[in-house]
């Protein structure tokens, strides 16, 4: 029986950090924009255009 290696693709690590750039320090405040406020915020931004889409038609 042979023995093939498994490779590990590089797509399977999500990440836009390079290898150039250094250690990545996360503050909190990085953890809360990425975890709450953004998506906070696009729930918003569909909110707005829903409202706005229901003003127009009526």
């Amino acid at each position: 029986m042979q023995y093939t290696p498994r490779i590990e693709d590089a797509s399977t690590f999500q990440s836009t950090a390079r290898a150039e750039d250094g250690s990545q320090s996360c503050s909190s405040w990085t953890n809360l924009c990425e975890g709450v406020l953004i998506p906070i915020g696009s729930l918003f931004a569909i909110f707005l255009f829903m409202l706005g889409v229901m003003l127009i038609a009526d």
